[in-house]
This record gives structure tokens, C-alpha cells and sequence, in this order.
């Protein structure tokens, strides 16, 4: 169960992170998550630093993602290793690392370890269990 008092706490927390990371006002946050606590966290901590967030439905496929960060002109990208859907797991950080190649402009991704499944990237900061 998550009180208020621990929303609050993991919203400031990752929206320090967040600043840590170079994100700052009116720069564009791109959400592919699946529907997890950590997703409205993500949402709230853009929104306290004044960051516009495009929440992506985490069963796009990766030219989908693609083509809505690049139209949002999205800096970083806020994801999951992956998530369950219809009884099956979706590679969310395959999806993103494929979506990513033809987006330059994203400097930086953030993971939440979802499905404990190592994933590799140099664009990638991970979390454990929570966004950080």
C-alpha cells in the first residue's frame, strides 16, 4: 500500500533525480511503462519540475515510440525493463532501445527494473525496484 505521505516522498525523490539527470523546465519527457506505481510517480515528479510528459501505452511497438518521441521532441526516456500483458511479458527496454536508434536527441534513459532481466545500453541510467 502506498500512502500519500510515500507518494510524495518517491515523486520528490525521483524528481531530484530527474534534475540529477539534466532534465529541467519545459524540457519533454517521453513514459513507456506499463501500468505500475512507478508510472504515476514518473508523471507527478515532470510535473512538480515543470517538465510536459508524453505517456506512451507501453504495447506500442518501437516505430510507434518512436515516431511520438521524436514528435515531442522528447530529451529522456523513463521506462521499464519490461511488463506482463495478456499473460505475456513485453520487452519494453528492447522496444526503447530499438525506437532510440533513430532518435538523437534523446541523451538519456531511465529504467525501472520491472522483471528483474538484465538489459545493456550506454544511454541508460537503472534503477532498482524503483525510478532513482
Amino acid at each position: 500500500m502506498l500512502t500519500y505521505r510515500d507518494l510524495w516522498r518517491e515523486v520528490n525523490h525521483f524528481a531530484a533525480a530527474l534534475r540529477r539527470h539534466g532534465v529541467k523546465k519545459g524540457d519533454t519527457v517521453t513514459i513507456y511503462m506499463p501500468m505500475i506505481p512507478e508510472l504515476p510517480i514518473a508523471m507527478l515528479a515532470c510535473a512538480r519540475i515543470g517538465a510536459p510528459h508524453s505517456v506512451v501505452f507501453g504495447g506500442f511497438a518501437p516505430e510507434s515510440l518512436r515516431d511520438r518521441i521524436n514528435d515531442c521532441k522528447a530529451k529522456i526516456v523513463i521506462t521499464a525493463d519490461g511488463g506482463y500483458r495478456r499473460g505475456g511479458m513485453v520487452a519494453l527496454k528492447k522496444n526503447t532501445d530499438e525506437a532510440l536508434k533513430e532518435c538523437p536527441q534523446v541523451h538519456t534513459v531511465i529504467v525501472c527494473k520491472r522483471t528483474a532481466k538484465r538489459s545493456r545500453g550506454n544511454r541508460t541510467a537503472t534503477s532498482g525496484g524503483r525510478l532513482s
